[in-house]
């Protein structure tokens, strides 16, 4: 078999364990299920959590001490017709001055906060982008069935003046304008399919399943909003716990750099055995060898150390900074939303009002006219209640985010 044929097979079983530990361990009957579904099943997760096993496995990296060092010399001759031979042991152990090691431990510290913050933030992208998805699937499969009710009411009619022997100028003109009518709602019912279609490849790609798969899963309509504090809780987001790490990190490197400064001795003890003219003698003592700081002190390390830190600091300030505003930002927004929704008309009332117009057009009381503007405001309306809400959501969610707050799927 050619190599190159024999490579890909290899490859489809060899994955097939992978794509079998990647299946959600319950079934999907609920927001909280597909939330942890997405949540196992998520790259950006499982990578997120590989990066601080390997920060904390860093840990013990930089706590280490250098391995002791072992030299030996030996030389032999001849003095005076006499044999002479001289060979020397040392054992030299590297101490690192200057609190080289816990400075190091500190600079790894930083790597596991910057890790944990990184997984945090993953955690809560992955949860919000979920709940969000499955509320628009909501919305659209509703907005399917609106724009499905407004083309058999319009194809009805169209079907009754088509049975007609014969039309009056106005029927006519009424029969054109529900064919030209239905032909737009089958427009927009087009637009809906391609939504439902992009929201389906997403969660196959994301769950595994489609998403007639989650129709028994899909959160309700909030029919309360839960209030939020207008000020929040600083520096608890995920943005600003990377940047506090990503700060305390440069911090310890500055340590580290100034800790540079300062030699790594090895000291350790020595032994000597001399044979001259048949006599054998021993020698002991202890050996020491330091670098001599005569060239630099690590001062270019320092300055780079330093500056790192005015940089992680200023990160930091204009960080939290632009979080204050942006959050101010999603609380207007967010409130201006809720209030929007509570004045206008619910799902269940936009329905019985069109059930209503339907209803005494089909009596002969409202024009034709009415009934098409009728349908237009109702799938309008309800697109448009969708789209706040969904907004509102957004913001909500990216608020808790902001708040350092973990998102609860009934929130």
């Amino acid at each position: 078999m050619k190599l190159t044929v024999f490579l890909p097979i290899c490859a489809v079983f060899l994955s097939q364990p992978l794509f079998a530990a990647e299946l959600c361990p319950e079934k999907l009957v609920s927001p909280e299920a597909v939330v942890r579904c997405a949540e196992e099943r998520s790259p950006d997760i499982q990578r997120a959590r590989l990066r601080v096993d390997q920060a904390k496995a860093q840990v013990g990296v930089a706590g280490q001490w250098q391995n002791p060092e072992i030299s030996a010399e030996s030389v032999h001759g001849r003095v005076d017709s006499e044999t002479s031979s001289e060979t020397e042991f040392s054992l030299g152990i590297p101490i690192e001055l200057g609190g080289k090691i816990s400075a190091r431990k500190e600079v790894a510290q930083g790597g596991v906060a910057q890790a944990e913050a990184a997984l945090f933030q993953a955690r809560s992208e992955v949860r919000a982008l979920t709940l969000l998805k499955l509320h628009r699937l909501r919305q659209l499969i509703h907005e399917r069935e609106v724009i499905e009710e407004s083309i058999s009411t319009f194809t009805k009619l169209v079907s009754q003046f088509a049975r007609r022997p014969k039309l009056s100028p106005e029927q006519e003109v009424s029969a054109s304008v529900f064919r030209m009518v239905k032909s737009e709602f089958d427009l927009k019912k087009a637009e809906v399919q391609d939504q439902l279609a992009s929201l389906d490849s997403y969660f196959k790609l994301t769950l595994g399943v489609g998403s007639e798969a989650l129709k028994g899963a899909l959160p309700q309509s909030p029919k309360s909003w839960p209030e939020v504090d207008p000020n929040g809780s600083k520096g608890l987001s995920p943005q600003s716990r990377l940047l506090a790490a990503e700060l305390r990190t440069a911090q310890a490197e500055v340590s580290l750099a100034q800790s540079e400064s300062w030699p790594t001795v090895t000291l350790g003890p020595s032994i000597k055995l001399q044979s001259e003219a048949g006599r054998s003698y021993q020698l002991y003592g202890f050996n020491l060898s330091l670098p001599l700081p005569l060239f630099n002190l690590n001062g270019a390390g320092r300055e780079a150390a330093a500056a790192g830190l005015k940089l992680s600091e200023t990160r930091k300030n204009l960080g939290i900074l632009e979080e204050e505003r942006r959050r101010e930002e999603l609380f207007k927004s967010y409130k201006q939303s809720v209030a929007v929704l509570a004045t206008t008309l619910s799902h269940q009332e936009i329905e019985k009002k069109h059930s209503d117009a339907e209803r005494l057009f089909l009596r002969g009381i409202v024009p034709s006219s009415l009934i098409i503007e009728a349908h237009r405001t109702y799938v309008e309306l309800e697109a448009s209640r969708n789209e706040r809400e969904l907004k509102a959501l957004e913001a909500l969610y990216t608020i808790y985010a902001l708040d350092g707050k973990n998102l609860e799927v009934n929130q």
